[in-house]
């Protein structure tokens, strides 16, 4: 099991949405950025953007904790979103952040906490992604594997320690942004939309290396996780 030992500081986390299943286009879309301001902590929708479009016609209705008639929310933010993880002072979260791959004398700000774990609820379709794209090199994170299901490559041809390989898709006819991720048995997927832009900017001025970190999951979901180390380039 790989433990991540350099974690960056984010000032900017991304808020993802995804739809229900059975949506038709069932993409994960950024909907607001979480951002620091002169000492304060801000909520934004990014209302002027094609995924918050995109996600309003698939059914998001905004973010519980804060309205989404007004675009920008001051109060309460770093609460409202740390409620969606165990307070550190509970007798497991050790446990919580051995999930994660963080060392147990973590001492990253909430918002660092906050990206590297996702926050993630079971059926609200809402992640916090960290915002990597400028933050210091060297670091470690974890990434989970977008549209593995809809590839070629059975999970049963994965192994827990396999490199993989990202490849940026700026051909790709869905998304120029696209970043697939190759394995020896061919590609098995996607880095998620909102990891993408700081992905493509390691592949030009770093060093990349991935390993699939875990396989679990359903039946008729399966999930693929990687660890991924990144290091300036000498």
């Amino acid at each position: 099991m790989n433990k991540i030992e350099h974690f960056a500081e984010p000032r900017r986390l991304w808020l993802s949405w995804q739809g229900p299943e059975g949506t038709i286009k069932r993409q994960r879309r950024i909907i607001a950025e979480i951002v620091q301001d002169e000492g304060q902590v801000v909520f934004r929708y990014l209302d002027q953007t094609p995924d918050y479009r995109a996600a309003k016609e698939e059914g998001f209705d905004g973010y519980p904790a804060f309205n989404r008639a007004m675009t920008e929310h001051r109060a309460g933010v770093l609460d409202a979103f740390m409620r969606r993880l165990p307070p550190r002072k509970r007798k497991d979260f050790i446990d919580f952040l051995e999930k994660y791959r963080l060392p147990a004398d973590f001492s990253g700000s909430d918002m660092a906490l906050l990206g590297y774990t996702g926050a993630r609820l079971p059926g609200d379709g809402f992640e916090v992604c960290p915002d990597f794209l400028s933050v210091p090199l060297p670091l470690e994170t974890i990434i989970e594997v977008a549209g593995f299901r809809h590839q070629s490559v059975p999970l049963g041809a994965l192994k827990e320690g396999d490199s993989v390989r990202f490849i940026a898709e700026s051909d790709n006819a869905f998304d120029t942004q696209a970043v697939s991720i190759w394995h020896d048995r061919g590609r098995i997927g996607y880095v998620p939309a909102p990891m993408a832009a700081a992905v493509r900017g390691w592949l030009q001025t770093a060093n990349v290396e991935a390993v699939i970190e875990r396989l679990n999951g359903q039946p008729e979901r399966p999930l693929v996780y990687l660890f991924v180390a990144v290091s300036p380039r000498a």
